[in-house]
């Protein structure tokens, strides 16, 4: 039976957190009055997925494994480089010509090569004092050099090699001197002598209900409304243009009222209005790139159009698959990892270290006991087609290489629908009750374990609860909303997020960065520092011969880095940056020093981060 409204106030209450009792009102609220919303995904979820260590700069390490995405080998720009390729702190890995991806030339704005007809050719080759040729000419003369590695900066910085544009930063470029010279004018749509034009778009529902219980949700997480984000986002974006080196021009934002309805596109549905509003980016604004006004993060059906009006999206599709980036070459990126590496490292996660083992951290179901049995996995992911293709590619892992039979794997596709939330849940926890499974896998958005576990609770079924790592699951702001008794001694597993603490940390780079910026630092500014910086990476290494295809060719030379938001590395082929997890419990005794409540995530293996192929052999020391 569902928690009584004398509980709900009761729980309610003893919430101190203003963001924690807001969070936990908007959940109730959803499942008495969930016939009054429309359906839609959070949309903050996916936007906050940061992992972190603690530590800076550029990484060297070896992943051993190779990983497939779609069949094929993974290609950003038509390297083909696979995971197995070793990756170092100043590699310069190119990634070859860009494709123009699947719909390119139908009906859109102006190619991907631009008008200079450069292709691929401009940008950064060297570090070290390299200076490097464009290659490309236009109507004025030729394309100036690119100095790398030497000279000042265009933000004041002594440029040597190693050093990068923001000289604190993990993850910015290496440093390129103050350009002077041509720098080609318009070379793509959007793109003129002095300007890039970066369309904001706002979808048709950013003030509907869903919307507005999302917002509520990001708030109760410590982030900041919409309205108040997109102010930010403007003076982070004015800062970024006076450090980065962006031969000539300024990035220039351009908000537009969209046709396209976020909660349906968070269902993969609504392509027609979602590529309207490509057209009119691209045709109507003249925009070479766009993103979300709620949060950065283009949708998936809205990624779709980019390549047939060659828009340029930093932003695109979280957690999708890297065989759909690579439809979406040279135009589609993002730094959440893609579902297809995400997979292949939770296989091998969970074929080396638990299926191997018999349960040790679950209670009971009813009066049977779950520990000492043999794991069978019950998984609840979102019923996105992109989504269950990475569930299904888990289990093939397991299968395949560790012997996991698929009698020991369930799952449960559910909807990303706020409205279906609670009857999903309550659904779930029955079938994987009755199918005896031991161990529940969290693919999913962070509010849905609320009803999870407060089900799981209600029939006395404690499995294990296992944590894949993404949207913000990991995070101890959201845990702490879940049923304690359900995942006490009981939820571990894989965190692409820092702590709280140590994103939200004022001497950290987001902090200085938001410092500069006169933004204040906070959970929704962290993440949209992130993802610019990505975005100021991809426009600047591009060169000033700027065109989606020279991004595509040249991403793969921003050099690896690890900092506060885990470690970056576009090296290894793929349209995503972040690589690695760690691996985490859940203390529901301790403190939080993200907000100073009871529980938290603890670090195991002293907070070590592991790639593909790096997973040790062994049951994990969780609680130990």
């Amino acid at each position: 039976m569902p928690t009584s409204a004398h509980r709900q106030t009761e729980q309610i209450g003893s919430l101190t957190d203003p963001f924690a009792r807001t969070s936990l009102l908007v959940a109730y609220h959803v499942r008495r009055y969930a016939l009054l919303y429309v359906s839609g995904l959070i949309g903050a979820v996916a936007l906050g997925v940061l992992p972190a260590v603690n530590g800076s700069g550029p990484s060297s390490r070896t992943a051993s494994s190779s990983l497939s995405a779609g069949g094929g080998s993974t290609s950003a720009g038509g390297s083909g480089q696979s995971a197995s390729a070793t990756q170092s702190s100043g590699s310069a890995a190119s990634s070859g010509g860009a494709g123009t991806g699947a719909g390119a030339g139908a009906g859109g704005a102006g190619g991907a090569g631009g008008s200079s007809g450069s292709g691929g050719s401009s940008g950064q080759t060297g570090a070290g004092g390299a200076v490097v040729s464009s290659g490309g000419s236009s109507a004025s003369g030729p394309i100036g050099t690119v100095t790398v590695g030497t000279g000042i900066t265009r933000g004041g910085t002594a440029c040597g090699p190693g050093v990068r544009q923001i000289p604190y930063s993990a993850y910015a470029d290496y440093c390129v001197a103050k350009f002077a010279g041509n720098n080609g004018g318009a070379t793509a749509n959007g793109v003129t002598a002095t300007a890039i034009n970066i369309a904001v778009r706002k979808d048709s529902d950013a003030s509907g209900a869903n919307a507005l219980a999302g917002q509520a949700e990001g708030e109760a997480a410590g982030g900041v409304s919409n309205d108040a984000n997109w102010g930010y986002i403007q003076q982070i974006v004015k800062y970024l243009n006076t450090q980065f080196e962006l031969y000539g021009r300024q990035v220039k934002l351009d908000l537009f009222n969209g046709q396209g309805n976020g909660t349906n596109e968070s269902l993969g549905q609504g392509q027609a209005a979602a590529c309207a509003d490509a057209d009119t980016a691209a045709n109507s604004l003249h925009a070479f790139g766009d993103f979300n006004w709620g949060g950065i993060f283009e949708s998936q059906p809205f990624s779709d159009c980019a390549p047939r009006y060659h828009l340029y999206i930093p932003e695109g599709a979280a957690y999708y698959p890297e065989y759909m980036y690579k439809s979406w070459n040279p135009y589609v990126w993002g730094i959440t990892m893609n579902c297809t590496l995400i997979a292949n490292e939770v296989g091998e996660w969970a074929g080396k270290q638990l299926a191997q083992y018999p349960t040790k951290w679950a209670g009971s179901d009813g009066v049977v006991p779950l520990n000492g049995k043999q794991r069978k996995f019950g998984t609840y992911v979102p019923n996105n087609a992109g989504y269950e293709s990475c569930a299904n590619q888990i289990a093939q892992v397991e299968e395949s290489q560790y012997h996991v039979a698929k009698s020991r794997e369930d799952q449960y596709d559910y909807a990303l629908d706020v409205s279906t939330f609670p009857q999903d849940a309550q659904k779930a926890i029955i079938q994987f009750a009755a199918n005896d499974d031991t161990t529940v896998v969290l693919a999913c958005d962070p509010i849905s374990p609320i009803f999870l576990t407060q089900d799981a609770v209600q029939q006395n079924y404690y499995p294990e609860w296992a944590l894949i790592g993404v949207a913000l699951t990991d995070t101890d702001n959201w845990a702490q909303l879940w049923d304690q008794k359900a995942i006490t001694n009981h939820l571990f597993g894989l965190s692409q997020a820092a702590s709280t603490a140590s994103i939200l940390d004022p001497h950290g780079e987001a902090g200085r960065v938001l410092t500069a910026s006169g933004v204040p630092l906070n959970p929704s500014t962290a993440v949209d520092y992130f993802e610019l910086v990505s975005m100021f990476n991809q426009l600047q290494i591009a060169g000033p011969d700027l065109t989606a295809a020279a991004i595509g060719a040249n991403t793969a030379k921003i050099p690896p880095g690890t900092g506060q938001a885990g470690t970056w590395n576009f090296n290894q082929g793929f349209h995503t940056a972040i690589d690695d997890s760690r691996q985490i419990y859940w203390d529901a005794s301790g403190t939080s020093s993200a907000n100073g409540k009871t529980g938290t995530y603890l670090e195991i293996y002293a907070g070590k981060r592991f790639g593909l192929g790096q997973f040790p052999t062994g049951e994990p020391p969780y609680y130990p």
